[in-house]
């Protein structure tokens, strides 16, 4: 979705999402920040929301599990993205719970342009949702803090003269484009995201079910946060502790005045820590008898201002706070999402320790059985040094080929590619081996971050035959952007000798199937496998047109064998399914010949799609 500024979203990016003001407790000092519109968007509210637990439900008075599984609070500095930092920080807490990589750090700049320019939304304002937020993380995944470390500064003039003015490109809000290197590390992921109510009881429900924080973010009041734009008197302890009550009238009429939003996470509650109220003017205010008026009830959150003045004497630490469960309920929505799949392999010869286990390529005992590492093996290097140049909008493009004298089989190959481009997602870059067999290395992906300087591990050529004619063709598929490929080489580690023999077919069935729309039975299609010997590998390609390929889970089947692989799980992802390739060793050892079966299922209603063909590439 893509959005115009209206007059009240101008007037909050005065005011909005407040960073650390710094330990000496400056509270003048508070940079332009975002709104409180964006926050909202695509919210239901709590009245179509159904409670997450059970209506006699009994909750403990306190709760804190989820503070096991934090990572250190940060700060936006003066960029009003408090949204991108909440959500940032549910996805280290949930991969610091799933338990695999020790200190998760993921990127907040990334995760900020992948909102405005993958996904689209709030291309013309600083501020983005969480529901955005996961969406983009959910679809497209983010980067490591390392490869694209945050800036606390927003652009302006003096980083580009179109970053002013209330109509400025999206680059101002996201501080460019990713570097090159950023575009190529691998990204990370977590289940599609999803509302649920705000009322303290629901979110207490998923706390204590699932053990893990949520995002709120809403309306923001100037007096209840104690914060420095405050027109009303604010109280400094208050702020030091984190406590935000629930606004008084004349906090709420300061709030329409000039709107402005804040999101965080909350990560557990006190159900009787309780605060005193005030006014308008600031007095604590006491009953008749002078005994003090009493707020109770608080959600424990962390905040995105650094760990300075803001809660510094907050039991919890610096940077924490204690905010209304009335407040929460009547401003703020909640989103939550689940702990990510993580399945890590360690690479063999790539010089990075992709599992996280502390072992890298050789030291690793997942790579005792690869060629390179067990001894014998044979590795050699083959490069392509003559610089062409790429031409624009040409879906052709360029095949460069390197000839390799190597024998044996491919135990592993690493295919380094370097390519200068202007725009980098116009570029299609694919790997063809002797037999015309493509394995697409880069499709598209990247936007306008300049060139494609990356090395790739390329399973799919596992157990070919490494000698013959290699190319790599490289299209721009796009205009107005141009490039040059000015050099690529092949990195093959191949059993030694001849290897044993190999013999690859390929059989098709490009008959249409139907798909019936949220029907759990699905379809099916057949397709008969001859000849003699077992399974090495397995290739599958699937071309469908379905508009909503998350709807699908396909599985392929073997007749009379008792497994199955599944090759692609139902997880809700937008865009049309096409043609997509799956490397299979499920039925690795088996006899190959007989009948095959490609299963598939919609899940979800509202969008249709048709087989148009599959293939098996069956090496033996």
């Amino acid at each position: 979705m893509r959005r115009l500024l209206t007059s009240a979203s101008i007037l909050a990016l005065l005011w909005g999402c407040h960073p650390d003001e710094g330990d000496d407790g400056d509270f003048d000092n508070f940079p332009p920040l975002s709104g409180e519109e964006e926050l909202y968007e695509g919210w239901p509210g709590n009245d179509k929301l159904a409670d997450e637990g059970k209506a006699d439900a009994i909750y403990p008075a306190k709760f804190d599990a989820p503070m096991q599984w934090q990572s250190p609070v940060r700060s936006q500095g003066s960029r009003g993205v408090c949204s991108i930092f909440s959500t940032v920080g549910l996805m280290e807490h949930l991969y610091l719970k799933e338990g695999t990589i020790p200190n998760p750090d993921f990127s907040e700049q990334f995760l900020q342009w992948s909102v405005k320019v993958e996904v689209g939304d709030f291309a013309t304002t600083e501020g983005s949702s969480a529901s955005s937020n996961l969406t983009a993380i959910n679809r497209y995944g983010i980067v490591e803090e390392s490869d694209w470390p945050y800036q606390t500064s927003p652009w302006s003039t003096s980083n580009d003269a179109a970053c002013t003015g209330e109509n400025r490109p999206v680059k101002c809000y996201t501080n460019g484009d990713p570097p090159a290197s950023a575009m190529a590390a691998e990204r990370w992921h977590l289940p599609a995201g999803r509302w649920i109510s705000s009322r303290p009881d629901s979110i207490k429900a998923h706390m204590v079910s699932k053990e893990e924080a949520v995002v709120v973010g809403g309306k923001f009041f100037y007096q209840a946060w104690n914060h420095g734009a405050s027109e009303l008197p604010v109280n400094r302890d208050f702020y030091k502790a984190g406590y935000v009550t629930f606004p008084n009238a004349d906090d709420i009429a300061q709030a329409e005045r000039k709107p402005a939003g804040h999101s965080f996470l909350l990560v557990g509650w006190d159900d009787t820590l309780e605060v005193q109220k005030r006014d308008g003017q600031g007095n604590l205010l006491t009953d008749e008898a002078g005994n003090p008026l009493m707020e109770k009830g608080f959600f424990l959150f962390r905040n995105s201002w650094g760990a300075g003045t803001f809660g510094s004497t907050n039991p919890y630490g610096a940077g924490y706070g204690w905010i209304s469960m009335d407040y929460v309920e009547t401003y703020l929505t909640a989103y939550v999402s689940g702990l990510p799949q993580v399945d890590l392999d360690e690479v063999c010869g790539d010089s990075v320790d992709n599992d996280y286990d502390g072992a890298v390529d050789c030291d690793d005992s997942d790579c005792d059985t690869d060629a390179a590492c067990a001894g014998g093996g044979d590795t050699q290097v083959f490069s392509y040094t003559t610089r062409t140049p790429i031409p624009d909008n040409d879906p052709t493009g360029i095949r460069a080929d390197i000839d390799v004298s190597q024998d044996g089989t491919i135990e592993t190959l690493a295919v380094t590619v370097d390519i200068t481009h202007t725009y980098q997602g116009d570029l299609k870059v694919a790997l063809v081996d002797r037999n015309g067999r493509e394995i697409v290395l880069h499709d598209h992906t990247g936007g306008g971050a300049d060139d494609v300087k990356k090395t790739f591990v390329v399973p799919d050529a596992v157990g070919l035959q490494a000698s013959g004619t290699w190319s790599l063709v490289v299209s721009d598929n796009a205009k107005s952007d141009t490039g040059t490929l000015n050099r690529w080489s092949m990195q093959i580690t191949t059993s030694g000798g001849s290897g044993p023999s190999t013999d690859t077919d390929v059989f098709r069935n490009d008959t249409d199937v139907l798909i019936p729309d949220n029907d759990e039975a699905g379809a099916f299609s057949n397709l008969e496998v001859t000849g003699s010997g077992d399974i090495r590998a397995l290739k599958a390609v699937v071309d469908i047109d379905h508009s909503y390929k998350g709807d699908l889970t396909l599985e392929l089947q073997r007749l009379g064998s008792p497994g199955s692989a599944v090759l692609v799980e139902a997880d809700a992802s937008s865009g049309n399914f096409g043609t997509q390739s799956f490397l299979i060793d499920d039925f690795d050892g088996e006899a190959s010949a007989g009948t095959w079966r490609l299963v598939m299922k919609d899940v979800a209603a509202g969008d249709v799609g048709t087989l148009r063909s599959w293939s098996l590439e069956v090496t033996r």
